[in-house]
């Protein structure tokens, strides 16, 4: 295993301001159109660059954190360019026939996704349990994996990332007075106001009862034993600063994956493609081009 080490940026000149009105929590990433696919009844949102590379070969399907939406990861749009960056967000409600982390394995899986026989994946947070849970699953499908601020057992993250994220499901005013807290411990200093409204936004279109089944998902499964199984090349991104999943965490899940590599990026807290982009996009688009090439 191989740690690379990126320098701290400039920290932000300014704290964050007074979360937007949800009818402006939009502005900076509206540009990105969103598809609405049906897959086995329910549907996912998957948002797109227009301008970006088409080539299926080059598929890289992107999984956001709990209760965050696939435009979380509007920063990458440089990487597209060379890759074909499909940003996935799971369904805001699962059937009570599954838990969500099933369904949304079987949703991934089904031919209605429309997605090509083989792509790389790149998860953050609950994303990444949901890409390590698919590449165990569906070995044969996964090209490589990129994990960011790992989730693989609740026994390796903070006990604070659980109720942090459900402090954003408060009612609106006091929503209003929490959420720059909770987004500025997500993102750190350097989360720009758009991120932060994002994060927001997303929470408040999940149902509280989604959110909790999301949160005993994350309880109730331990992958760390698994791991081992993993034959895909694998990049562990950790911030440096991240207060939900330690840097430990992220180096025992790369000290389990066969070649994994882990990249720490001093500075950055938990959403590092959101307030580190340059240094993020780098060390993701070299070596998602390595591995797709």
């Amino acid at each position: 295993m191989r740690e690379a080490l990126s320098s701290r940026p400039g920290r932000h000149p300014h704290g964050p301001p007074l979360v937007p009105d949800v009818d402006d929590i939009q502005q900076g990433y509206a540009h990105l159109p969103c598809e609405r696919r049906p897959v086995r009844g329910t549907p996912v949102r998957l948002f797109t660059f227009p301008e970006g590379n088409t080539d299926e070969s080059r598929t890289v399907v992107c999984l956001p954190g709990l209760g965050a939406s696939g435009r979380s990861f509007a920063p990458m749009e440089p990487l597209t360019d060379a890759l074909r960056l499909l940003l996935w967000t799971p369904p805001l409600r699962t059937p009570a026939t599954h838990t969500p982390l099933l369904w949304n394995l079987a949703v991934l899986d089904h031919a209605e996704a429309l997605l090509p026989g083989r792509f790389a994946l790149l998860g953050s947070s609950y994303g990444s349990l949901l890409a390590m849970a698919y590449a165990l699953a569906h070995p044969e499908r996964v090209k490589a994996l990129v994990l960011v601020s790992p989730v693989a057992s609740v026994h390796r993250i903070r006990r604070l990332a659980l109720t942090l994220s459900t402090l954003v499901r408060a009612p609106r005013p006091l929503a209003y007075l929490l959420a720059p807290t909770v987004a500025r411990v997500l993102g750190g200093q350097r989360l720009p106001p758009e991120g932060r409204a994002e994060i927001v936004r997303e929470a408040r279109r999940l149902s509280p009862v989604e959110l909790l089944r999301r949160l005993r998902d994350i309880l109730a499964t331990d992958l760390m034993p698994r791991l081992h199984e993993l034959q895909v090349p694998t990049l562990v991104i950790q911030g440096g600063q991240d207060l939900l999943v330690p840097p430990r965490a992220a180096r025992d899940v790369a000290r389990h994956i066969p070649g994994a590599r882990l990249a720490l990026i001093r500075g950055a807290s938990h959403l590092p493609y959101m307030s580190h982009p340059d240094a993020f996009n780098t060390l993701a688009g070299d070596f998602l081009r390595q591995h797709l090439d």
